[in-house]
């Protein structure tokens, strides 16, 4: 007895969805996460403008960078301070951090403030708010 076409194909045609359901690469993870849960897909291709596959993300992965704590991604952030800007310039910059969401503001010379800007933007997973002024 043969099963549902869905789950028996004979080509890959017969086993996708139509039409793709995609995301693309500028889609926060919460959105991409709720379009993968949503769709009930285990992984979401990631497509250009223009329909190119340039990746392919994980529900689960997804899933696990939503529950990251906000407290733990501050504490990396202040690490990086530590680890990037000079000690007169790490008392000039506060950090927020509220749904993965890294609010950097203060007053710093460029240069410090590009290397920092840099440094958070690496983390994996957070979106960075540069509301850092010159001096």
């Amino acid at each position: 007895m043969a099963g549902p076409r869905k789950t028996r194909g004979e080509t890959a045609a017969d086993l996708m969805t139509s039409p793709a359901i995609t995301v693309l690469p500028g889609a926060t993870v919460a959105e991409a996460a709720w379009l993968a849960t949503l769709s009930r897909l285990k992984r979401l291709p990631v497509t250009d403008g223009v329909g190119r596959l340039v990746g392919v993300v994980r529900r689960n992965a997804l899933l696990q960078a939503l529950i990251r704590d906000d407290a733990g991604i501050r504490a990396e952030v202040e690490a990086r301070i530590e680890a990037c800007c000079p000690p007169e310039d790490r008392t000039t910059v506060e950090v927020a951090v509220q749904d993965g969401i890294v609010e950097l503001t203060g007053r710093m010379p460029p240069a410090t403030t590009a290397r920092l800007v840099a440094e958070v933007e690496a983390i994996a997973d957070v979106e960075v708010k540069n509301l850092l002024t010159a001096v």
